[in-house]
């Protein structure tokens, strides 16, 4: 029955699934350090994708390790490049652990005691990554029973398939099996598991060896469809390394299938000149590395002025509420590589506290557009660590997410406390009541204080607030000597004292932040400010 074949496809794609998520939280430490040192010229680029794509048998991994790197500005886009171009001849290593593990080996002998081994480490092994390394070793046997449930469905199936009445009624060959080729890579999402489809469809006797490389290369170029839904309200980075993923695969489809006699030719010899066998299976796999090789060979002159035009295609508007963010929902799935671009955004989103200013030379509507996109900049933040949170994660990762979201969160109350004493300052500011030169003062010193705060050790930190509190404080007493003494208006000095209060909650909140954050990066420990709790302080509703 149909159900069988879906049920192989399932079983493989749940295998690799395992495998994939398995290595990125075991490996997430070296993928970032490979790419990271690796990368130095784009020959180095493209071998580190060939190989970390080998490794950890997913190219969207890769992509997405290197999109962070990129986000993060340790790795400039046209060293990118050529990683996502190496992590396509990459994936071609799963055609071959198909068919020389799916077709020349026992199963049996393979599966169930990967799968056993597997799942005893991901019960019993002490650490996070012996249990993750566990899941990628179950997901390997897994994906070897897919394969063989595929082999015996296909073999089952193959005399009631006939292909060929399709070019006998007037397809073509050629063109059918691009069509199949890019439908199932679309439909499962996974050019691996496509690719295992056609081999098994070649060894079972389905589909002829032409058919078959056609399929091939439809299944490289439906990959494209993956990237441009990846790269939909993405960042201009991963917008570009998407269309350079879909330049390649169309570029090099198109050369392919143009010359697709003549390169299978070629194909033959190099497999008879390495002596790696006849077999169809086989054939198509060196088909499907050479098509690949093929594909880095075309674009190696033409990857400069290709780097060139998607940078120009694709620019980052300059401001504060568009500001491009190290963010992206693609590089949540890796965990390490995540709290890298959450560091880095919480460092940008910290110095930008810095535009909420209580004292400034801005068009009020320039104040309230601030606030606006530092608003919307935390509620971004929030959302990506949603996602990470969705994520296979570490103790040590939980907890590292644990503290940025403590960060936000203070951000969030510094945001509202500065919007609330604001308003209410601007209600005042133009009372000519002496008593508020003093907190114009007291406004003055939490800016300065704002701006330095971030870049201030945990000593120097401790220091400002100390000498705001006391600020604070003598503040307080001459608007309380001011409506006593100076018969001040009640409802003004009432309202200068709000602002106060708020504005020494908002200081207080941004210097929290700040700790939540030295915690984050490592850099200190959590010390809680100076600050005291009074009886005006203005409730947490968060």
């Amino acid at each position: 029955m149909i159900f069988n074949l879906v049920g192989s496809l399932g079983l493989f794609l749940l295998g690799m699934w395992l495998m994939t998520e398995g290595l990125k939280l075991a490996g997430g430490h070296a993928l970032e350090r490979l790419l990271g040192q690796w990368t130095s010229s784009r020959g180095r680029g493209l071998l580190s994708g060939i190989l970390i794509t080998g490794l950890v048998q997913s190219s969207s991994a890769v992509t997405v390790a290197t999109i962070g790197f990129v986000n993060a500005g340790i790795l400039t886009f046209q060293r990118a490049l050529w990683v996502v171009f190496g992590s396509n001849v990459g994936t071609t290593l799963t055609a071959w652990i198909v068919t020389f593990f799916g077709f020349n080996v026992k199963i049996d002998a393979l599966t169930f005691p990967l799968v056993g081994v597997g799942a005893a480490l991901r019960i019993f092994a002490p650490y996070e990554r012996g249990k993750a390394l566990g899941m990628a070793l179950a997901g390997f046997g897994l994906l070897f029973m897919g394969i063989d449930a595929l082999k015996v469905n296909f073999s089952g199936y193959a005399s009631q398939i006939d292909i060929q009445s399709l070019v006998a009624d007037g397809g073509h060959e050629i063109l059918w099996g691009l069509a199949i080729g890019i439908m199932l890579t679309v439909l499962t999402q996974s050019s691996s598991a496509a690719i295992a489809i056609i081999l098994t469809a070649v060894a079972s006797g389905v589909a002829g060896i032409y058919m078959a490389a056609a399929a091939v290369i439809g299944a490289n170029i439906g990959t494209t469809s993956t990237a441009l839904v990846a790269s939909i309200g993405a960042t201009p980075h991963v917008k570009r390394l998407a269309w350079a993923h879909v330049v390649f695969n169309l570029l090099t489809g198109a050369v392919a299938l143009c010359i697709l006699p003549l390169f299978w030719s070629l194909v033959t010899a190099i497999a008879t000149a390495s002596q790696v066998g006849d077999n169809l299976t086989v054939l198509l796999a060196v088909f499907h590395t050479c098509f690949n090789v093929l594909g880095v060979v075309l674009m190696w002159p033409l990857a400069p002025r290709l780097s060139a035009f998607l940078l120009a295609r694709f620019q980052t508007s300059t401001t504060a509420e568009t500001e491009e963010s190290h963010l992206d929902a693609n590089i949540a799935t890796v965990p390490d590589l995540a709290i890298r671009a959450l560091g880095l955004e919480l460092n940008s989103l910290l110095g930008a506290s810095g535009q909420l200013a209580f004292h400034s030379t801005a068009p009020q509507e320039a104040q309230t557009a601030a606030q606006t996109a530092f608003k919307k900049r935390i509620e971004h933040v929030n959302h990506f660590i949603g996602l990470c949170l969705k994520s296979s994660l570490t103790h040590a990762q939980g907890e590292q997410l644990s503290t940025g979201l403590s960060a936000c969160h203070h951000l969030y109350n510094a945001y509202r406390t500065h919007r609330e004493a604001l308003v209410q300052y601007q209600s005042i500011k133009t009372s000519t009541l002496p008593v508020l030169q003093q907190l114009k003062q007291w406004l003055e010193a939490v800016d300065s204080v704002n701006h330095t705060l971030v870049h201030s050790d945990t000593t120097l930190q401790q220091e400002q607030l100390s000498e705001l509190q006391e600020t604070y404080h003598r503040l307080k007493t001459k608007l309380f000597t001011a409506a006593v003494d100076e018969k001040a208006d009640i409802t003004i000095v009432d309202t200068a004292l709000q602002v106060a209060s708020l504005s020494r909650r908002f200081i207080e909140q941004i210097s929290q932040a700040n700790t939540a954050n030295q915690h984050f990066t490592g850099t200190t420990t959590a010390v809680e400010p100076p600050l005291e709790a009074g009886p005006d302080q203005v409730p947490n509703h968060l």
